[in-house]
């Protein structure tokens, strides 16, 4: 789950995720499309997705390629022996159970291999959106009431909406909660 990507008061997801990117020392928070965040950085819910990388992702892609091919070649040969044994009821059982092993073997090898090469696909494509953006990979999400803090004190980089940010806590100007009072100490 992407930072804010809990489902806002009408029920759509926001417009952008916010995060802090790249390494230097001043912190500084970016907006994200869900195109361009990619694998994503950690949450400010919990977890840490600074392990997800595309180079360790594409590791595990590589290291999954052998099961996922091996495990429908297992379907044959337990097909094989079950041809073969038809006379033997032990060695047909035997057989099956290969067969069955060899079946879900198969959906969760080749399914996982799957998924990793379509998640590099996704990085890679947010990768291609974030350079045209110069936006560096977020690396530690932020709530929206962070990233509306730094965008009021960084102005006219993010216009200041509740469709910009949808799941902050605090009025803005044009509700009818909002006292102006509330601006100086949040």
């Amino acid at each position: 789950m992407m930072a804010g990507t809990r489902n806002t008061r009408d029920g759509q997801l926001p417009k952008y995720f916010y995060a802090t990117g790249g390494w230097g020392r001043e912190t500084v928070i970016y907006a994200y499309t869900q195109e361009e965040w990619g694998l994503g950085g950690s949450l400010p819910s919990g977890g840490n997705y600074q392990a997800r990388t595309f180079t360790g992702l594409a590791i595990v892609a590589l290291i999954a390629t052998i099961p996922a091919i091996l495990a429908p070649l297992f379907i044959l040969v337990s097909i094989y022996a079950i041809i073969t044994s038809t006379p033997d009821l032990g060695d047909m059982g035997m057989g099956l159970i290969w067969f069955v092993m060899s079946v879900v073997c198969t959906v969760l090898f080749t399914g996982g291999w799957l998924l990793s090469l379509h998640a590099l696909r996704r990085e890679l494509k947010a990768r291609k959106l974030r350079k045209g953006r110069c936006l560096p990979k977020p690396t530690h999400g932020v709530t929206d009431d962070q990233a509306r803090r730094w965008f009021e004190e960084h102005p006219g980089t993010l216009e200041i909406s509740r469709e910009n940010f949808p799941l902050s806590t605090r009025p803005f100007p044009d509700e009818p909660e909002y006292l102006p009072s509330q601006e100086k100490r949040a």
